[in-house]
């Protein structure tokens, strides 16, 4: 459904809806004021869709936030007037949000605050597939998992009914699928959105330093210890408008099956596939704090001689019930991570074959032909490799930085479009840990290397948590060579806008940020703007910079591709008249196969084919070409024409 639909209040009514989607639609029935976000998938079309609607929401603000400490230091000033408060990032963002986040955890709110992490088991989109759910120990905050997008949507209202009545911020987590997949889901009414709050001054409550730190750890376990015994009792069903995390299926086998999050799905399913209907399943969805006669009543009510723990990842769970268990002296048998693997996400397959070999039956010959079929099919499906689109700005960085270097550099890249520069045919990224590290284990290596070294980081990296790596960098005169790659959007998310955008967090036009400026104003001697479509500038400025003894910056400036022919094919839609055309040919005639652009370049807009004589030719496929002019510039035999077709009109750029 359109983005706009999700403002329909029509309680009742049941839409298909993306999980995504479904998590934003909550906090209009959460009556949330605030919301801020640092883009990360699989969670950025939260915040984006959010940022679309918030002019249309009354009294609701909502931003882009630089990173996910800001966002979440943020989201916790908003609470702290008493408005409703959200923030949203991925998992590793909650390594960045730490900082801010345990202490924010035992200061408590005023108005309520949930914090929506999204898990990316298989690391689809990420550099770990880290599993968060210890954070909840460390912070003492609850931790909510839903295994469906009803619940994605209901347990994130539930989250803020949570939050303000125990007086603790509260983490929702769904998983990469339950972002991103559809299904149906049933709309409650909205609550009202109060158009500010008032910061009362609470020295006990907000200052955390000594003696008040200790207190406030001491208050925070007593809401933790309190909220579990109410949920044991069913107090909190009541407390929390009739929402209740927990699922217990009955059966009457002796083997019972704890599972959690998009697992119970896959449970569910796996066993309809081997046929077996009595096994008890408990589902806790309140993973933290995890109540001990939970999973006692569990095995006491079924008579229980065996469990299975269904869950991704590490044994969480597993470890919490090994706990209880321990503690209540109960012995029974348990398998969980000596049978399921603890690394990538599960599926129906992983979870059917495993529970198969625990329970001794074999899967289904049917299953198991539809397995060798799909096998064989995924050995013939092409692979789709992560590639730059065409016209990308970053491959034309790359290409002239590995034409410069030869290959002789040490280069640290980081997180975003550009980490694609560790791939082939460029194989120009030495390592990729986190946002900004690129950066900041360069200017280290630095010292105590004679080898180039060279460091690439996106505007939004940059803004993220690579300005601090650079003044580092300057102050201490690191021996090396920044390439800021600005091409304007945080690309590699969905194009939400960077401080060098020129759009606020609505798209409406502000003043960019310019780099070049921040890079002078830290004290940097060297700094030089180059456009990477501009080949031989960009070449003569590493040469320059190269020759240079100390801290080098380089912003090489040019807007992502997608985002300039998606505005360019716009403009085309409105205009009824003839503009100016650039088209880029091969020569067959002069063209020699060297390779220079269909693999050392890698543009996907270049190809080959077969002529009717059988001999092959390279081409440009128009419809892909963004008529960039980087193989233009760098073909050495002069066989990629340039034809300006009507120069003397006027342009639309």
């Amino acid at each position: 459904m359109p983005v706009e639909d999700l403002l329909i209040d029509e309680p009742g009514k049941i839409v298909l809806l993306e999980g995504n989607h479904a998590m934003a639609r909550a906090v209009l029935e959460a009556g949330v004021s605030f919301s801020s976000t640092y883009p990360g998938t699989p969670a950025s079309e939260i915040g984006d869709i959010l940022n679309r609607l918030a002019p249309k929401i009354p009294n609701f603000y909502s931003e882009y936030s630089v990173n996910e400490a800001v966002a979440l230091e943020g989201a916790a000033g908003a609470s702290w007037t008493g408005v409703r408060a959200l923030c949203t990032m991925k998992h590793v963002g909650l390594n960045v949000a730490s900082d801010p986040l345990h202490t924010i955890a035992q200061t408590g709110v005023k108005g309520g605050l949930v914090l929506i992490m999204a898990s990316d088991a298989g690391a689809y989109s990420s550099q770990s597939e880290q599993d968060n759910r210890w954070f909840s120990y460390h912070t003492f905050m609850p931790w909510i998992e839903p295994s469906t997008l009803q619940e994605a949507k209901d347990f994130i209202v539930a989250a803020f009914d949570l939050s303000e009545k125990y007086d603790v911020p509260v983490i929702v987590c769904p998983s990469s699928r339950i972002c991103h997949g559809m299904g149906k889901v049933k709309l409650k009414a909205f609550k009202n959105i109060p158009a500010k709050g008032n910061f009362v001054s609470d020295m006990t409550k907000y200052a955390n330093a000594t003696f008040f730190s200790v207190e406030h750890k001491k208050q925070l376990l007593k809401k933790i210890r309190k909220l579990s015994r109410n949920h044991i009792k069913g107090k909190l069903k009541k407390e929390l408008d009739g929402v209740e995390f927990n699922i217990v299926l009955p059966g009457d086998s002796k083997t019972g099956i704890i599972t959690t999050g998009v697992s119970y799905g896959y449970t569910l399913e796996a066993l309809e596939q081997l046929k077996i209907f009595d096994i008890p399943i408990f589902r806790p969805g309140l993973l933290y704090p995890l109540n001990d006669n939970f999973v006692i009543n569990f095995i006491d009510q079924f008579n229980l001689e065996r469990l299975i723990i269904i869950e991704e990842l590490m044994p969480f769970v597993e470890n919490r019930v090994k706990e209880i268990l321990f503690d209540a002296g109960i012995k029974i048998e348990l398998h969980g991570k000596d049978i399921f693997p603890d690394y990538h996400e599960f599926n129906i397959d992983i979870v059917r074959d495993n529970l198969a070999k625990i329970l001794g039956v074999e899967t289904p010959a049917h299953i198991q032909k539809i397995q060798k079929i799909a096998k064989k099919a995924s050995t013939m499906a092409p692979r789709r490799d992560p590639n730059w689109c065409p016209g990308c700005p970053h491959r034309a960085t790359f290409y002239t930085l590995k034409k410069v270097t030869k290959d002789k550099g040490v280069y640290g890249c980081d997180i975003g479009c550009y980490a694609m520069a560790i791939k082939p045919p460029l194989n120009m990224g030495h390592w990729i840990i986190c946002m900004g590290a690129g950066l900041g284990i360069a200017q280290g290596m630095a010292h105590k290397t004679d080898q180039l070294v060279f460091a690439s980081i996106g505007d939004s990296t940059f803004f993220h948590s690579g300005m601090q790596g650079m003044l580092n960098a300057i102050y201490n005169n690191s021996n090396m060579t920044l390439l800021v790659l600005d091409n304007k959007w945080t690309s590699m998310t969905g194009q939400q806008p960077t401080q060098t955008t020129g759009l606020d967090s609505h798209f409406q036009p502000i003043q960019p940020v310019d780099i070049a400026a921040i890079a002078k104003a830290m004290g940097c001697k060297y700094v030089r703007k180059v456009d990477p479509y501009n080949v031989k500038a960009l070449q003569t400025t590493l040469l320059d910079a190269i020759s240079r003894e100390g801290f080098k910056v380089i912003v090489c400036s040019r807007e992502c591709a997608l985002q300039a022919d998606r505005r360019r094919r716009k403009k085309l839609e409105q205009i009824k008249r003839p503009i100016p055309k650039v088209i880029y040919q091969i020569d067959p005639e002069r063209c020699q196969k060297c390779n220079e652009c269909l693999v050392i370049l890698g543009c996907p807009a270049i190809t080959k084919a077969k002529d009717e004589s059988g001999e092959e030719y390279y081409y440009i496929e128009s419809a892909r070409c963004t008529n960039c002019g980087v193989c233009y510039e760098i073909c050495p035999n002069s066989a990629i024409t340039k034809t300006e077709v009507n120069i003397h009109l006027e342009g639309i750029d």
